[in-house]
């Protein structure tokens, strides 16, 4: 049985994003990248919300072959596109990246289907709506944090309310990223 893991970019005041949604200040280096790849390793399913599914279905599932793209864009392509795919949206009416299904809601027991039915685990990348509703309901098992050493001021934040969470592990990259690895606490 596989576990839910989030993986996010966050600033060090706990913003995924600025204001306007930009991303612009996240840092992109090699081992920031290695790490991703790692990451991906780690997961047979990849479980996205509506607007990042849609990003993601532009760009990655034609990486692999783009000749313009960064030799890590390739090989992360080729692992998305390997990976089942799952998109929760209420708008969606066809999902035409191969291997993707959609669901219209989030429901405990898909979750604990979705988990039980994963050897590795599901990675859930961005869609920071479905990352609270998740939280909300106590379905995420690992929250993967890429700190970046800026700071917003104001943007969009990853939590909206309390969350108690444990330390498993941090590790530092070169680029001055530090990956910190949480769990939920026990209630």
């Amino acid at each position: 049985m596989g576990d839910l893991h989030v993986i996010l970019a966050t600033t060090l005041d706990g913003f995924v994003a600025a204001e306007d949604g930009s991303l612009d200040w996240i840092i992109m280096g090699d081992d920031r990248a290695g790490y991703m790849v790692e990451q991906l390793d780690r997961a047979d399913t990849l479980m996205l919300g509506r607007k990042t599914y849609e990003g993601f279905a532009a760009y990655w599932p034609h990486a692999p072959e783009n000749p313009d793209a960064p030799e890590v864009d390739k090989v992360i392509g080729a692992r998305f596109n390997a990976m089942d795919k799952v998109v929760f949206s209420r708008t969606l009416e066809v999902a035409e990246w191969d291997g993707t299904r959609v669901l219209r809601s989030i429901e405990p027991e898909e979750i604990a289907r979705l988990k039980a039915g994963s050897e590795k685990g599901i990675k859930l990348d961005g869609s920071i709506s479905l990352v609270q509703q998740l939280t909300a309901l106590r379905l995420i098992d690992e929250y993967r944090l890429m700190v970046h050493p800026v700071a917003l001021g104001r943007g969009r934040p990853l939590f909206t309310e309390r969350v108690e969470l444990e330390l498993v592990n941090s590790e530092p990259l070169s680029s001055g990223v530090v990956v910190l690895t949480y769990r939920p606490a026990s209630p």
